[in-house]
């Protein structure tokens, strides 16, 4: 299957909360997610992969066409077109996850931001 379980985003700024929450832009919108790099990372360009707390998403039908990803108050919400098995594509990126009784089709994730997480790669 094409597609990456990285995606690139520019950190904007690091709230260095507890937990660490992150400001970033994406190709598909903006994000606030946990942050787990290194709190003396600065702002630029970042290719992240993405984890979710499946236990804390809301899974709703598509509220629109093509890949999304945007913040409504403390949930992130990633629109994207889910395989009926366990990858959601958000653009060229892809995000695992385990929500095998869902059927294929595009659909929308909303989770609490806290529970949405950023791994930066390191090269």
């Amino acid at each position: 299957m094409p597609g990456s379980p990285e995606m690139w985003i520019h950190l904007d700024r690091l709230d260095p909360g507890s937990p660490v929450l992150a400001e970033v832009r994406t190709a598909y919108g903006p994000a606030v997610a946990r942050w787990r790099g290194d709190l003396a990372d600065p702002p630029g360009r970042y290719r992240v992969e993405w984890t979710i707390d499946e236990e804390r998403v809301a899974v709703r039908p598509a509220s629109g066409t093509g890949p999304e990803i945007r913040c409504e108050g403390q949930l992130l919400v990633l629109r994207g077109e889910f395989d009926g098995e366990a990858v959601l594509r958000v653009g060229d990126a892809i995000v695992l996850l385990d929500l095998a009784a869902r059927p294929p089709g595009p659909l929308e994730l909303a989770v609490p931001r806290e529970h949405v997480e950023l791994y930066p790669y390191r090269t």
